[in-house]
């Protein structure tokens, strides 16, 4: 079995969710941006390089899983019945069982398999919340909760950098989303005075986790 060097794994990951995004022509680029404002928000925190790393690779494959979900729920222009819901929502459960082994490539597989997890637990696929989310977790669901925001879906269209800052805001203050990974993610975005706050457990109940 071949050995892939630390570059060409990069190289790997990435063409696999560039590969994934074909899936649907509105999330074309999704991956590389995530995973773009993912290395950047990690920058930002001067998280360890070993961390940035992990954190940029499970951000090429966290929507690998949206493969074992039909194409026409993901295309649907309207709601979702509860049952095309929950098919959705296997998605982050089937990223994690694809990359469950060997070793290295699990742990990528579980923090990519985390991108839907919410700080107050309405999230998914396994409903953790505040102190069980660490600093990659945090950082890589803002990062893809903005980057989603500013495609256009078929159920929405996108949002403007202004709105979906907005929107990403509420979902910290909220408590859905860690606002320390939210500022640090709309790093080019200035944020309002006393926004930047350390990592912590936010307390607030809200809504579950949607489609973006």
């Amino acid at each position: 079995v071949r050995e892939l060097g630390e570059a060409k794994l990069d190289d790997d990951l990435a063409a696999i969710g560039d590969f994934c995004d074909l899936r649907c022509h509105c999330f074309a680029g999704h991956a590389q941006g995530t995973a773009a404002l993912a290395d950047g928000a990690a920058a930002e925190l001067q998280l360890p390089a070993s961390t940035r790393r992990l954190l940029r690779r499970a951000a090429f494959v966290h929507d690998v899983g949206r493969s074992g979900v039909p194409a026409g729920i993901w295309q649907k222009p309207g709601a979702l019945t509860a049952t095309e819901l929950e098919r959705v929502r296997m998605h982050a459960y089937l990223v994690e069982r694809m990359f469950s082994r060997p070793e290295p490539l699990a742990r990528i597989g579980v923090l990519a398999a985390a991108h839907h997890e919410r700080m107050d637990g309405s999230g998914y696929h396994r409903g953790l919340s505040g102190s069980l989310l660490g600093a990659p977790t945090r950082i890589l669901a803002a990062a893809d909760a903005y980057h989603a925001m500013r495609q256009p879906r078929p159920h929405r269209p996108s949002l403007d950098p202004d709105r979906a800052t907005v929107e990403l805001r509420a979902d910290a203050d909220a408590g859905r989303l860690d606002p320390v990974a939210v500022d640090a993610v709309l790093m080019r975005h200035p944020p309002r005075r006393g926004w930047r706050r350390t990592l912590r457990t936010r307390g607030s109940r809200s809504r579950a986790g949607c489609r973006r």
